[in-house]
């Protein structure tokens, strides 16, 4: 099974650590490399930027991003679409003064290839 990263993404990469030469899981999009436990999917569906829906699979579905209860996106995110961290920063303009979590997402996140792969 595909390992879930903190980031909330399947793990779409592999980095090689120099001092060790260990090959560990990792986001190449959000430069993460903590794996987490797999969150419960059951029932949940993962919908392309082109709208098409599948089940919720890391393992079958490219560029996986879960975005349900407890995810990066749900708890992480505000719903003017900054980062919790980037609110605490002056130099930072966020749209809104104040965080508040946009809360989970109905759907997951993924990519069928509706643009290509190049």
């Amino acid at each position: 099974m595909t390992p879930m990263m903190a980031c909330g993404c399947a793990a779409n990469a592999k980095r090689r650590i120099a001092i060790t030469g260990a090959v560990i899981p990792c986001c190449v999009i959000h430069d993460c490399t903590d794996v987490i436990p797999s969150p419960d999917l059951t029932g949940r569906q993962a919908r392309c930027a082109c709208g098409k829906l599948v089940e919720s699979n890391p393992d079958k579905a490219a560029f996986f991003e879960f975005r349900g209860v407890g995810s990066r996106y749900a708890t992480k995110l505000c719903i003017c679409g900054y980062t919790e961290e980037a609110h605490a920063k002056p130099h930072i303009a966020a749209k809104c003064q104040t965080f508040v979590a946009r809360g989970p997402h109905e759907y997951d996140l993924y990519y069928c290839g509706c643009r290509g792969w190049d």
